[in-house]
């Protein structure tokens, strides 16, 4: 009897535990990888007004970045937004003319919101997808605000 209730008593606690953790969810594209031709990659931090584009037309690191988004954990919450956000937007231009848009806006170390407009939702992630900036080693150029993903 006693094994009997200790073994419930677990069961009870892993199911309280998991429900703790929230749910996940990951990203499914409405196209393959194949389809896309470019990826410019925005990044400001505070103004808008400071931004900058890098544009990425490698297969070779279009693939990497779309496998990464792919594999990434989201949970259905938000994280509390502050004015000191660092966003970081990424196009996906379409061999059919079409665009599909993400951005991470970063509150603070693995603490951020992805969302898209056009993919309609928007999800918390503890991944660093601001880092990606960083290690595509391209030239980045001023842009407008009226250029930068919405």
């Amino acid at each position: 009897m006693k094994k009997t209730i200790a073994l419930l008593s677990l069961l009870v606690s892993m199911l309280g535990l998991a429900g703790c953790n929230g749910k996940t969810v990951h990203i499914d594209f409405p196209f393959e990888v194949g389809e896309v031709e470019t990826i410019e990659l925005y990044r400001y931090a505070e103004a808008p007004a400071s931004a900058e584009k890098k544009v990425i037309d490698a297969e070779e690191t279009i693939k990497d970045l779309y496998d990464m988004f792919e594999r990434l954990t989201l949970k259905l919450k938000k994280v509390e937004e502050t004015e000191e956000a660092t966003i970081t937007g990424f196009r996906l231009n379409l061999s059919d003319g079409t665009v599909y848009e993400l951005i991470y806006s970063c509150y603070g170390v693995k603490n951020g919101n992805l969302k898209s407009s056009t993919g309609n939702f928007e999800y918390f992630t503890s991944a660093d997808i601001g880092s990606y900036w960083n290690s595509i080693d391209l030239e980045a150029v001023a842009v407008e605000e009226s250029e930068l993903p919405k």
